[in-house]
């Protein structure tokens, strides 16, 4: 059954996408955070306590409804089962919407040039864009395409294949927070450590098989499958995060560009490094990075199914 509602899972979302519905899991999730963070800063222990305890909260608050609405599928049928499986798994899956997010930046750069890639890139990352050349959008498009295909797909398929819905979901969540109490900033710093430290642990083995798999589709935009892998291995490492850079190092080998370096964010110069070798990427290599992403998510989308049926064997 895994195998099928992983299939329907994937069917749906490269129809469906992330729809904008207000009562999306997600959504209401990233509504409950709010209210379990503001909770939590009341209790009178340490700040890295407190955010355990939020950390706890918000897994029992949605992974145990989860639980409960699997078992009582479970017993109006098989089909009931694998629907509810099935939707469940589409609903923690995130690998269509950003890259059609992404697709808008370069549709923005051909149509308005550099003005209006700045106006579509501001939406999905953090850092300022006032001052972004064009190599600096791309690069910045690239590097959340990268990321979202290690955490939002690959990493969601990998943990459907081996435990269902529900280790689908500790992930999703797991990243959700990371992703809005992650921040080593004074106010996140202590409070957000045991989330950053579950999403660095579930995202360890995903990151690096996000890297060999966009490694293995590289020649289909004319990259090369060794540079991919010699760039993830060599550069993967570079960045704060211990995960995110092996993607990112993938693809910038993949493509023959060099992505990532110094960024304002809030104001403030980060000297991030250079990841890859080559120059800076320009508008058409984010449609090479799009079919990029597009073929490296279609083979994890393989790799899942099998992988959830050798569980099954």
């Amino acid at each position: 059954m895994p195998v099928y509602a992983i299939a329907i899972a994937l069917l749906l979302d490269f129809i469906l996408g992330d729809p904008a519905w207000r009562w999306h899991p997600v959504r209401v999730h990233g509504h409950l955070i709010t209210r379990i963070e503001s909770y939590c800063r009341t209790i009178p222990i340490p700040p890295k306590t407190q955010g355990a305890v939020f950390l706890v909260l918000n897994m029992f608050c949605f992974i145990v409804p989860i639980s409960v609405l699997i078992l009582l599928s479970s017993a109006g049928g098989r089909l009931l089962s694998l629907l509810t499986q099935a939707v469940l798994i589409y609903f923690a899956l995130g690998g269509t919407c950003l890259a059609r997010e992404v697709s808008g930046v370069s549709d923005s750069l051909m149509r308005d040039g550099v003005r209006g890639g700045r106006g579509k890139i501001r939406m999905l990352v953090s850092r300022d864009v006032d001052m972004m050349s064009e190599g600096d959008i791309v690069s910045s498009a690239i590097e959340t395409l990268a990321e979202n295909f290690s955490d939002s797909a690959c990493a969601t398929l990998l943990y459907a294949a081996i435990g269902g819905p529900v280790l689908a979901w500790i992930h999703r969540i797991s990243n959700t927070l990371d992703a809005m109490v992650g921040y080593k900033t004074e106010e996140y710093a202590d409070f957000g450590f045991a989330s950053a430290k579950l999403d660095d642990i579930l995202n360890f083995l995903p990151s690096r098989i996000s890297a060999l798999i966009i490694a293995l589709v590289a020649p289909s935009v004319h990259g090369n499958i060794s540079a991919a892998c010699i760039g993830a291995r060599s550069d993967g490492a570079l960045l704060s995060s211990p995960n995110s850079g092996y993607p990112i190092a993938a693809f910038a080998g993949a493509l023959g560009v060099k992505l990532c370096g110094p960024m304002r964010y809030f104001g403030e110069l980060k000297d991030k490094p250079f990841i890859g070798h080559g120059p800076r990427p320009l508008e058409s290599d984010l449609a090479r990075a799009l079919t990029l992403y597009w073929n490296a998510y279609a083979l994890a989308a393989v790799a899942s199914i099998l992988t959830a049926k050798m569980m099954l064997i």
